[in-house]
């Protein structure tokens, strides 16, 4: 039997896909333990990001076509999460989704019943302890890899109850407990999103002014480093919303004309730039949704959710193709994510891959 390099053997099978790894454990001992090694899984991790295999998650209706590719991931079959309606993907990253089931939004006054890390490449997921309770009118969650400290981090915001004021739980993998950040900021959340871009967190907030004055809203930004908030401006102040990454820079869409703003320059107020407008009403036309971009494609195509669709919005030539359809339910797709398809454990860095659900 020819003998191959072990060197060479990580680096063909690193660039394989998960579902091929996973069955390649059984080949033999040797394999199990090479692939399912926190090395490995940092090496494929890195040929992914080169080269991404994408996943899908989305309500148990899709269309079967996109099924049958083995795309898309039926959240509520594979977490047991009874009631769709109310389940919202928060974030994904490398690989990993943050997942919470309850009402998710403006005024959201009760605490999550499941707060979940799921990888659906290995089907395993990590059960997060929720949060204390504290009086709120609304808050938002993020989940992000905090490359400062290696690790995991699930961050709540939210504001007090009856007052203008921002507070912050942050919750880290390595630890598994949360802990109130003493810093609060003086100003109320907005929107559903806070977004991890360029070692803060950022989302969009608002200040009211005394009588007769108008409101303000901006960026607030927290170093995790440092733990200090510092307010951005926005483009314009007339309402946006959708806060998030996209191609590298961070964007906002407007909620009255749509259209989407990056900022090419971190930063920098004079930085922002209208990239698109994306009318409401694609498609047939018939629905009052909201448009959400999930990714930047080539040659200026975006992978557009709306109105229970999966759509490709070619920017150029304003033309729109229904790749397939869900029930959605909810205003701002927020119940369907993207992924890559990872090794990552929702554990922890160091927790082999066990293949345990």
């Amino acid at each position: 039997m020819t003998y191959i390099p072990e060197v060479i053997m990580v680096d063909i099978l690193s660039r394989l896909p998960v579902k091929s790894l996973l069955r390649f454990r059984c080949v033999c001992k040797a394999w199990c333990t090479l692939i399912s090694h926190p090395q490995f899984v940092e090496t494929h991790l890195r040929q992914q990001h080169k080269r991404p295999v994408i996943g899908l998650v989305v309500p148990h209706s899709v269309d079967d076509p996109l099924h049958k590719d083995d795309l898309a991931v039926d959240l509520e079959l594979h977490l047991g999460i009874p009631n769709k309606r109310t389940t919202t993907v928060l974030d994904s990253c490398n690989g990993l989704l943050c997942v919470v089931d309850c009402y998710y939004g403006f005024y959201s006054l009760k605490p999550p019943q499941k707060l979940i890390l799921w990888n659906p490449s290995t089907r395993q997921c990590n059960h997060i302890p929720c949060p204390s309770f504290v009086g709120y009118q609304n808050c938002m969650y993020s989940f992000f890899y905090d490359p400062g400290s290696d690790d995991y981090k699930i961050v709540r915001i939210f504001t007090f109850l009856g007052k203008d004021k921002t507070g912050i739980d942050i919750f880290t993998l390595k630890t598994n407990k949360w802990r109130r950040v003493e810093e609060t900021h003086s100003s109320v959340i907005g929107y559903w999103s806070a977004t991890y871009f360029n070692g803060n967190l950022h989302w969009l907030a608002f200040r009211y002014g005394g009588y007769g004055e108008d409101e303000r809203s901006s960026m607030v930004a927290f170093s995790l480093r440092e733990e200090k908030f510092q307010e951005m401006e926005l483009p314009s102040q007339r309402a946006v919303f959708g806060l998030r990454v996209l191609g590298g820079c961070l964007c906002v869409d407007g909620l009255y004309t749509n259209d989407k703003w990056v900022m090419e320059e971190y930063g920098i107020k004079e930085s922002w730039k209208s990239l698109i407008a994306i009318p409401y009403r694609v498609g047939d036309g018939s629905s009052w949704k909201l448009p959400r971009v999930l990714r930047f494609l080539e040659n200026g195509v975006l992978l557009v959710l709306h109105d229970g669709k999966l759509l490709l919005c070619d920017s150029k030539n304003n033309t729109w193709k229904i790749i397939t359809s869900y029930c959605s339910s909810a205003p701002y797709e927020r119940e369907v994510g993207l992924y890559i398809q990872t090794l990552v454990s929702p554990h922890g860095s160091g927790d082999r891959l066990t293949g345990n659900q």
